[in-house]
């Protein structure tokens, strides 16, 4: 068979309609195995409490006692106002730790004695625990909002500014080789070919901060504030009101895993012409 008959093969078969039932459960089958989890996570929680009774409710309530819970610190009012103060502390600090990872990345990763220096100290940031830096950073900021700005601000810049730095470092040798070929200079190859590429790995930097910046979140209101969802995790177990407790760390839960997957989104559609361009 020649070269010819076997190309317009190829081209059909590349382009042939994927079935509609076929996509629509590639679309949707990430949501639907996130339902199927909960779902059955929700069986499994009501059976070991009410049908089991493996477990005393004063110390994991069934779902529905937590769900009434939730409602009751939703009517109150108490929810919302705590919930939007988190949400301010950690927007704050996020974001201008986000913006500084980004710029820290792109400088450890573009000089290679910047890089060797700096990127033992970022990974001995990363390893060490929040909790260790609170007493400290409260003692320096004092009590309010500052302090848990400022744990946000450390747990979010350190994992973006590693991410960042891996990316800028880690650029396909053949993608600068082929600009330089087409006269690019210098700062062409950094904003045409560095940057572009880079990109994706800070986005992935910004979603794992989501989850460390949440528990600096966490950390600060726990042990150093009297508002914040966790200021009341910790007033409803000091009132045994287990269930308010699971409560707020669902709500928590929820929030983390809606913000990491927005930016998952991101991160896929914004490193889809790299992966494109490498494979295609």
């Amino acid at each position: 068979m020649s070269a010819s008959s076997v190309a317009p093969v190829a081209i059909e078969r590349r382009h042939r309609k994927v079935p509609v039932r076929q996509r629509l459960f590639e679309r949707w089958r990430r949501p639907l195995f996130a339902v199927i989890d909960l779902v059955v996570i929700v069986l499994a929680w009501e059976f070991v409490v009410n049908v089991a009774e493996l477990v005393q409710p004063l110390f994991l309530p069934p779902p529905g006692e937590v769900l009434s819970a939730a409602r009751e610190l939703w009517a109150s009012g108490e929810l919302l106002a705590n919930l939007r103060l988190s949400a301010q502390n950690w927007f704050f600090g996020y974001v201008a730790g986000g913006a500084l990872g980004i710029l820290l990345g792109l400088l450890v990763g573009s000089i290679a004695t910047v890089h060797r220096l700096s990127m033992p100290l970022l990974w001995a940031a990363w390893a060490t625990p929040l909790i260790a830096l609170q007493p400290i950073i409260t003692a320096w900021f004092g009590f309010g909002a500052m302090p848990i700005i400022v744990l946000v601000f450390i747990s979010t810049v350190v994992p973006v500014a590693l991410n960042t730095a891996t990316g800028v470092s880690g650029v396909d040798s053949s993608l600068l080789r082929a600009g330089r070929v087409f006269g690019a200079g210098r700062t062409e190859l950094y904003r045409k070919v560095r940057l572009p590429w880079t990109l994706p790995y800070a986005i992935g930097g910004l979603r794992m901060a989501i989850p460390t910046s949440l528990i600096g979140l966490l950390v600060g209101e726990m042990i150093g504030s009297p508002t914040g969802l966790g200021a009341m995790i910790v007033t409803s177990v000091a009132r045994f009101r287990t269930d308010q407790t699971i409560a707020v760390v669902v709500v928590f839960v929820i929030l983390s895993v809606v913000l990491v997957s927005l930016l998952d989104a991101v991160e896929q559609r914004v490193g889809r012409w790299r992966n494109s361009g490498t494979h295609g």
